[in-house]
This record gives structure tokens, C-alpha cells and sequence, in this order.
């Protein structure tokens, strides 16, 4: 039945009226309250603008703070630099090999400025630096006189930790310009020492490191960005004030000072100019990021947005009055398809808060977001998050194996339908097991599981096993993809969530020892962080010696068991000695690479040995791409030793190693042998072998004075001569300068260290 004309004209004219004044009074009122909260919105967008920033620039620093630390341990550890810690009396040879392997250090890292080695006994301190000054100064004549005083007084200095200070270097040789460097230094002493003076490594790192990641953020925009301790002195330089300078007493500084220990921002003025003021919470230095942002630069974007939300409205108002009038008469008959519309409008609605959900999951697990439980009691409504703030959880860690491959195969759409697909899986399968759990994509192909189970640890922890297992079938089954799960420990409700998402990070690193398709247990790596990793230095030699002999297959064996022995620990540990042993490997190559004759056709590999950490290299992946470099480097080696005097270097080699123990063995007494000239077989045999014939000589004997010392209980002297050794005075101080102890100290270490755990004297990877 067809409705009457008039009828339908009164309906449609009602439903028009309503449609236009609801138009009305919505753009009116939205108008409204956006010029209203306009100033609020843009200082609420600039406050987390600026904590993004100065988030990133805490990282920089703390990435700085862990690399001087890194290079001085690795300075303090170095054989070659211990001399200048430990021996008073050096020889000037010894003395400038030690001090080109300090410039080597320098030289890795453009943001050091200088390095100094101290020795308290002879109050001597070796020096690096880019400036014109010489390598060796007494403490007198030290141009760096507050160094100097500080280490008089070490004790007070934390170890490894920035100390803002300003460098003094007025009137010294090629510094004209410059009268002073803002620097922030390093100390590494030994704090178990109870003598007043120490020996000590410093570590001058240059401000404008620092300095430039923060500009760097912030490039184009007119503000004022810096840093200052717990006491308000500035430990960084601003656009107006120098370095060192105390601002407590300023009242906008004053006024952070004694505020909480949490980020946030207050309207002051700042030198006569109402700002902005944004500053973080302390990191772990101690040290606030604070930017002051002038109103005026907030207030012009303000006012241009105010002007465009009325032109847009008043424009926006009256073309939908107009659309309104023309299209409402189809509208009202097609209502039918617009309800269609509806439901569609409906199912994006639950998708966005969908997304909102994930994206409140990552600021959680992220520690971006509140994590009172009465906030996020809040949130979980709101989101259906079937989770309790107050009760126990853990966090589960899912990554998708063989990282490079999945990239290169799928596209990015492609990559993030299969990422869902495991969320779904992992949702699934604790839905079915009663198990309140959440996931959500943290990106880099990475998921995260909250989920709380009721029961005592360890059977939790048997049960996370078992439902990670359960995860890892059904993704390989259904979704044809290899993923290795880490799990954190229980944690006391959800203000320990970001804590736990650290830990199975960070026990996601094992994944180098554990491989494709494993779960990985935080229990496991923090009991692996609480054993102490012994860096096997005298291996490391023995690996450098054989390559310096071109033993390939001793290095190759080496090698492989100073690798494995990190398994047993962190992967801290692992990279310590991948780093240790890249660059011991690399100055051997290079030693190679400056004795190898000019007229030989030797190309040299380089030996890429380190990669940062990536899914895309287990360990045992590693080692085989190592063993490969090892096989390229013995062929090269091999075919050079078929050359024309490859058959000299062997019979030098066969009767010295056949006659060491000849105390008149030398080079005349092998050139009348063998009827050659004594500079023939020198050089010949330096050649081949990138050493003397004297020098193998001393390498023959003390390799078997070591191994007697630690095989047959003969007293020194008698192992002395039947190593070729006549003189004994010499024999001692020949052995401690070969091997950095005592005889009678090598057999003692050597054993007991093998009687323990079978592993060689190192140094400590914390």
C-alpha cells in the first residue's frame, strides 16, 4: 500500500528538520569545544613530542655511558697495555708499541677524545689524544692537573661512571684556538685495592657527542634543550649557558628540583618569556632532560588552528545544509541501504578499538602508559581484556624464526595477516585451556602474550613449557612458520609487566645458543647471569700463535672452544668474546699484512667475524661461517707456501725444532750447516714465516719449558737446560717476559686452573 503524498512530504520534511538542526548543533558544539581545548591539545601533543625525543636522547646517552665502559675494560684487559699499568720500568720500544695500540683504541671511536693510562708507582701517565703533545708525562708536568688531582683522591669517584668536567688545554702545542674541551670522563680502577694511589684507566669522551644527538632531534625548532644532575648543574652545554654551570636557585629549576621524581611540564617564564617547560624523571645517572618551549611558538600554531576549525566549520555547515536539501529525499527512501551501511560502520568501529587495544598492550608492555592496577582495571574494561591488574602474571615472547627469510618472502600486508594468525592461535589455545591471557603485535615480527595462570611456580612454570609447545605446533601446522617462544618469571600484577616483557627480551637473546623453534626460559638465563664467564686469554694467544705459524686447523679448534664455552652463560658473554676475539684475530692479519713481502701476489681476506645481534645467525651458525673464512685464509696460506723457497723455511724448521735443546744453537751455527749465508736464511725464513729463526728458536724452547712445568714435577733449572736455556738468570726473566709470569707461577696457576674446571686463565665478562 503506497503511502499518500502528503504524508510522506510531512515525514520527510520531519526527518530533513531533524537531519539539519542535529548537523547544526553537532559542527556548532564540535566547533566549540575545540576552540575551547585547543591550547590544552597543544600542550599535551608538544609534552609527548618532547618526551619521544628526549627518550631517544636517553638512550644515546646510556649507549654512550656502556661503550666507554666497554672500551676501557677492554683497554684495562689488554696484555699489551697492562705494561703500562703494571711495570714501572719500560723499555722505550715497549713504551711506543703500548702507546700505538692505546691510538688504535682512540681511532675506533670518533667521540673519544683522549685516553690516559695512570701508574701509580712511577706516577707516570701515558697519554692518546688528537691534540700535539706527547705520549709520556710525570705527574708534575701533566697538563691535566684536575685529573691529576682526582686520582690522588680515586676512591671518591664512582668506577665507570660520566664525570662532566672541562678539560684545560690553553697554551698547548697546536691548540691555539682552544682553551678548553667539555668532556665527560671514565675511571677504571681496582676497587678492592687499599692503597691510597692506584693505577687507573681513563676514558675522555667528548660533549659534543652528547650534545649533537640532542640538537639533533630537535633540529629547526626553536627551543632550549639540556641536561642537568640531582644538584641542577648542568651537565651538558645549551644554546645559553655553558657546561658546569649551576642553575639551582633558577626558580623554573628550583621548582623540578623538589617536584617527584617523575616526568611532566608547567607553564614558567624563563628569562623574562612565558615557555613551556618539559623535563623527565632522573635515569639511572641521575640526570633530567629538560626542554623550554616559548609560548609564543605553541600559541601562533594555536591561533592558526583556531581561524582554520571556524573556516572549516562555517564551510563544513554549509555544504552539508545544501547536500542535506538535495540528496535527503534519497536518504529517506534508500534507509534500508543506509542500515546496511550502519552494521558495515559497526564492524570498523570493533576493529578500531581492536587496534586501540594492541596499541594500549604495547604502551603497557613498553612501560609508556600508567601501570597503577586502578588504570588499568579501567583499560581492560574498556578493551575486554580479560586479565586481573592485582593478580600474578607472566609475559610470553613470540618471534618468528629465520627473520631475513620470512622478510624477503612475504610482503608487509602478507607478513602482518600471518602475525595475526599467531596472536589468534596463541589466544585460541588459552581460551580453550581457561587461561586469562591477551596478545598483541609488537612489531619486527614479534608477538606478546599477558596471561595469568593460578598455581605454585613451578608447576606454572611447567605448564608455560608445555602451552608454548602447544603454540609452536599449531603456527607450524596450520601456518607453515618456525617461531621460538621466551617466557619471563611470574611477576606480582600488572605494575610488573614492563619488568617481565625486559626479561623475555632479554632471554630472547639466547635464542643465538638455542636455535629456530626453542622456548627460553628467563629462570635459566638469570641462574646463567649469577655464574661468572672467564675470558680463556691464554687460549686466545695460543690461537694467535698457531696463526702466526699458519696451524689453520689448531686455530680452527681454538676458536671453536672459546665460542662454545659462552653457551653455559649470557649472551653478554658470547658477545664479549666474538668482539675479543675479532679483534685479536684482526691484529694478527694485520701483522701479517705489514711483514708479507711486497713482491709476493697474497691477497688477504678480511675476517668479518662479529655481526650485531640478529635473528639472522644462531652461534652454531656463526662458528660454521667463521670455519669457512678459516678454510679461505689456509688455502691462501698453502698455495703461498708452494712457492720458490718453500722447501728452505721446512728444513730450517725440521733441525730447530729436532736441535732446541743445543744451548749453542744459533743463526751462524745453522748458516755453516746448511752452507748458506746467515742473512740468505734470515730472510728467507722471516719470509715465510713472518718471524726470525732466533725468535722461533725462543718460541720452540718455552713451549717446551711450558709444557714440562706442567706435566713432570723436575725442578726449574733442570727444565731450563733440557730446553737449551744455559744461563739461568736469563732463563727467568726470558720466561716471565714471554708469558707474563714467573716458572714457578705458571705451574701453579696452570694447574689449579685445570684441576678446577679444565679452563686457562682469563679475564671477567660481567
Amino acid at each position: 500500500m503506497k503511502m499518500p503524498h502528503r504524508k510522506v512530504d510531512r515525514y520527510f520534511g520531519k526527518f530533513f528538520s531533524v537531519m539539519v538542526v542535529t548537523i547544526f548543533l553537532t559542527i556548532s558544539i564540535l566547533s566549540i569545544i575545540l576552540y575551547m581545548n585547543f591550547e590544552k591539545i597543544a600542550l599535551s601533543q608538544s609534552y609527548d613530542q618532547t618526551m619521544d625525543n628526549l627518550a631517544q636522547t636517553t638512550q644515546e646517552a646510556s649507549v654512550m655511558a656502556v661503550t666507554a665502559a666497554t672500551f676501557a675494560k677492554q683497554i684495562h684487559s689488554d696484555q699489551n697495555i697492562a705494561n703500562l699499568l703494571n711495570f714501572p720500568d719500560l723499555s722505550a720500544q715497549d713504551i711506543d708499541s703500548s702507546i700505538r695500540q692505546l691510538t688504535n683504541y682512540r681511532e675506533t671511536s670518533p667521540f673519544i677524545d683522549s685516553i690516559y693510562v695512570y701508574n701509580a708507582e712511577s706516577r707516570t701517565f701515558y697519554i692518546t689524544s688528537d691534540m700535539s703533545v706527547p705520549s709520556v708525562f710525570s705527574e708534575a708536568e701533566f697538563y691535566d692537573q684536575e685529573l691529576s688531582s682526582m686520582l690522588q683522591h680515586v676512591n671518591d669517584y664512582k668506577t665507570l661512571m660520566p664525570i662532566p668536567r672541562k678539560l684545560k688545554i690553553d697554551g698547548l702545542v697546536g691548540n691555539i684556538a682552544e682553551r678548553e674541551r667539555d668532556t665527560y670522563t671514565f675511571l677504571l680502577y681496582d676497587t678492592l685495592s687499599k692503597k691510597p694511589r692506584k693505577n687507573a684507566v681513563v676514558v675522555n669522551i667528548k660533549e659534543t657527542q652528547l650534545q649533537k644527538h640532542i640538537d639533533g632531534s630537535l633540529t629547526n625548532d626553536p627551543t632550549n634543550t639540556f641536561l642537568i644532575d640531582e644538584n641542577g648543574t648542568l651537565v651538558t652545554n645549551s644554546w645559553k649557558t655553558p657546561m658546569l654551570t649551576n642553575l639551582k636557585g633558577t626558580p623554573y629549576i628550583d621548582r623540578i628540583l623538589r617536584g617527584p621524581d617523575d616526568s611532566g611540564y608547567f607553564a614558567a617564564e624563563v628569562d623574562h618569556v612565558k615557555s613551556l617547560v618539559t623535563y623527565s624523571s632522573p635515569d639511572y645517572l641521575g640526570w633530567r632532560y629538560i626542554r623550554i618551549v616559548p609560548y609564543s611558538v605553541i600559541s601562533r600554531n594555536i591561533d592558526s588552528m583556531r581561524i582554520k576549525t571556524l573556516i572549516v566549520a562555517g564551510a563544513i555547515l554549509f555544504a552539508g545544509l545544501a547536500i542535506s536539501s538535495l540528496l535527503s529525499q534519497r536518504i529517506f527512501s534508500g534507509l534500508n541501504h543506509k542500515l546496511s551501511r550502519l552494521g558495515k560502520l559497526e564492524t570498523e568501529q570493533r576493529e578500531s578499538v581492536q587496534a586501540m587495544r594492541s596499541e594500549y598492550l604495547r604502551s603497557l608492555l613498553n612501560g609508556y602508559t600508567q601501570m597503577n592496577a586502578g588504570h588499568a582495571a579501567a583499560r581492560f574494561e574498556r578493551y575486554g581484556i580479560p586479565l586481573d591488574p592485582a593478580q600474578p602474571v607472566r609475559v610470553l615472547l613470540i618471534l618468528v624464526d629465520d627473520h631475513l627469510l620470512f622478510v624477503n618472502r612475504y610482503k608487509a600486508e602478507d607478513r602482518k595477516l600471518l602475525l595475526y594468525g599467531v596472536l589468534n592461535i596463541a589466544q585460541e589455545l588459552f581460551a580453550a585451556a581457561g587461561i586469562p591471557a591477551a596478545a598483541a603485535d609488537i612489531g619486527d615480527e614479534q608477538a606478546a602474550v599477558l596471561l595469568q595462570m593460578s598455581g605454585e611456580a613451578e608447576g606454572d612454570r611447567e605448564r608455560c613449557r608445555d602451552y608454548a609447545a602447544w603454540i609452536q605446533t599449531a603456527v607450524s601446522e596450520y601456518l607453515k612458520l618456525s617461531v621460538t617462544v621466551s617466557s619471563s618469571l611470574s611477576g606480582p600484577g600488572i605494575e610488573a609487566v614492563h619488568a617481565l616483557y625486559q626479561q623475555a627480551v632479554e632471554a630472547s637473546y639466547s635464542w643465538v645458543f638455542s636455535g629456530a623453534g626453542s622456548h627460553i626460559e628467563a629462570e635459566e638465563v638469570e641462574h646463567n647471569k649469577t655464574k661468572r664467564y672467564e675470558y680463556p686469554l691464554q687460549k686466545e694467544k695460543q690461537m694467535i700463535d698457531e696463526l702466526m705459524l699458519g696451524r689453520i686447523a689448531d686455530v680452527r679448534q681454538l676458536f671453536r672452544e672459546i665460542i662454545i664455552d659462552t653457551a653455559d652463560y649470557t649472551y653478554i658473554s658470547y658477545q664479549f668474546a666474538v668482539s675479543h676475539l675479532t679483534f685479536a684475530l684482526q691484529n694478527a692479519l694485520r701483522i701479517i699484512r705489514q711483514h708479507s713481502p711486497s713482491n709476493e701476489d697474497w691477497e688477504f681476506i678480511n675476517l668479518h667475524l662479529y655481526m650485531p645481534h640478529s635473528r639472522a645467525e644462531t652461534m652454531g651458525q656463526f662458528i660454521e661461517r667463521c670455519m669457512s673464512l678459516f678454510d679461505q685464509l689456509e688455502n691462501q696460506m698453502n698455495e703461498r707456501k708452494k712457492s720458490r723457497h718453500d722447501e728452505l723455511p721446512c728444513r730450517i724448521k725440521k733441525i730447530l725444532d729436532e736441535r732446541y735443546a743445543d744451548p749453542n744453537l744459533s743463526l751462524d751455527m745453522l748458516a755453516d750447516e746448511l752452507g748458506m749465508s746467515a742473512t740468505y736464511l734470515g730472510r728467507v725464513f722471516k719470509q715465510h714465516t713472518l718471524q726470525t729463526i732466533l725468535g722461533y728458536i725462543q718460541e720452540v724452547r718455552m713451549s717446551r719449558v711450558r709444557e714440562l712445568l706442567l706435566h713432570t714435577d723436575a725442578p726449574v733449572g733442570e727444565i731450563a737446560e733440557r730446553a737449551g736455556f744455559s744461563n739461568s738468570p736469563y732463563f727467568f726473566k726470558a720466561f716471565k717476559k714471554y708469558n707474563g709470569v714467573t716458572p714457578a707461577e705458571y705451574r701453579r696457576t696452570g694447574r689449579d686452573r685445570t684441576d678446577e674446571d679444565g679452563v686457562e686463565s682469563g679475564i671477567a665478562a660481567e
